[in-house]
């Protein structure tokens, strides 16, 4: 089993210490400070600003609302969300779907909403963009159970990278699929920082153990990073550079 050559720093967010709304119709699971939820602790990790795990029940959701100067991406474990935006898209995410909406520095609104019969499950993300004077762009990509299965699929890259989406900062976003008893390797360089997220089931790394819900930023190392699975499980990981403009907090 390889190690990383300087022992990396690990920030563990438990499942049970995010901040946590329930409207009724959706709860809000806040990783970061976010909305009525303020932890000066838990702001950021690296252009990171927002993570947010959301069940939102059957014909429900967020009506029309605006954004700007921010980069937005939503991954759905479950269910379908449907997006509709003031620039003429309309599409539904669905399970293993991620979209990426970079709302640019004139901004655009949207509304997202569960217009089926069954409770939706996803986590939606806020990116810092890493400069100002952005367009809006959209666009969304959709990997199935066997393409996810056993490893970490890219989706989302600042430049696009072997067609994954492109966002306006320096984050590469992945998930994947794992059954127990999987390992995988992820290479973390000099001035990046990971970022896991367990959608469900059980990690290891480091010699800390990770459930579903919980999080770990992982910094200071350079080299590989040794991930074992404990149980079937399904993960989202931000590889970040740490040391972004703060174009807004």
């Amino acid at each position: 089993m390889s190690t990383a050559s300087t022992r990396p720093t690990l920030r563990i967010r438990r499942s049970e210490d995010r901040g946590f709304e329930d409207f009724g119709w959706t709860d809000n699971w806040m990783t970061f400070s976010f909305a009525n939820y303020n932890d000066p602790d838990w702001m950021r990790f690296g252009p990171l600003r927002v993570m947010v795990e959301n069940h939102i029940q059957p014909h429900e959701g967020f009506s029309a609302h605006p954004h700007r100067d921010v980069e937005i991406v939503t991954y759905v474990s479950s269910g379908v969300l449907t997006h509709e935006d003031n620039f003429g898209h309309k599409a539904e995410i669905t399970a293993g779907g991620m979209q990426r909406i970079s709302a640019g520095s004139r901004g655009m609104i949207h509304s997202e909403e569960n217009r089926h019969d069954n409770v939706e499950h996803n986590y939606q993300m806020w990116l810092i963009p890493d400069r100002t004077g952005t367009e809006f762009d959209f666009g969304q990509k959709t990997f199935s159970t066997d393409e996810r299965q056993g490893q970490f699929r890219l989706y989302i890259s600042p430049d696009g990278r072997d067609d994954s989406l492109p966002v306006n900062t320096d984050a590469f976003i992945y998930a994947g699929l794992f059954s127990e008893g999987d390992a995988v390797t992820h290479q973390l360089n000099a001035g990046r920082g990971v970022w896991i997220q367990v959608v469900d089931g059980e990690l290891s790394l480091v010699g800390k153990t990770l459930h579903t819900g919980d999080g770990v930023g992982v910094t200071d190392a350079d080299g590989p990073i040794d991930i074992t699975f404990g149980a079937d499980s399904e993960v989202l990981l931000f590889d970040v550079r740490m040391d972004v403009p703060r174009i807004w907090q």
